[in-house]
């Protein structure tokens, strides 16, 4: 197998978003390189919710910038808009959820280790689990909570 040599870090090109999936502390892109047409998946750490820095492709070395009006336009693509009201709706839903979950019966004996119930530390933990849950549910057709 020839080994292609890599693209010079100089040759930095907008990327090309073709799919978007959130985690709690980031977002994990699909990209398409400009340079061979590649399908490769990203983590892309956002600070204060703008995306920073570049990837490489693994195929040609291409260098991709993820610019904020580049993720901009990806999150309108692939994530709905919902108000303000929504969201917070959306959001004390979760906090319920993760507050509660643990104290529905057998749980609170089931989890219990010395009189302390494990599932209580969580709670903030799995509210942004809970949000993302809330939110595809609504981005396929369901009814809100």
């Amino acid at each position: 197998m020839i080994n292609k040599p890599l693209a010079s870090s100089n040759s930095s090109r907008p990327a090309v978003v073709v799919g978007l999936r959130g985690s709690v502390w980031g977002l994990y892109l699909t990209l398409r390189c400009r340079g061979c047409r590649k399908i490769f998946e990203v983590y892309q750490p956002t600070v204060a919710g703008i995306a920073v820095g570049g990837h490489v492709c693994p195929q040609c070395g291409v260098r991709s910038e993820v610019l904020p009006e580049t993720l901009e336009e990806a999150l309108v693509r692939f994530f709905p808009s919902y108000s303000y009201q929504e969201m917070a709706g959306l959001t004390e839903e979760a906090a319920r959820l993760a507050e509660n979950w643990h104290q529905v019966k057998p749980l609170p004996r089931v989890l219990s280790y010395r009189g302390i119930n494990l599932g209580e530390p969580t709670e903030r933990w799995l509210a942004a689990f809970f949000v993302q849950g809330l939110l595809q549910t609504l981005k396929d057709g369901g009814e809100e909570a």
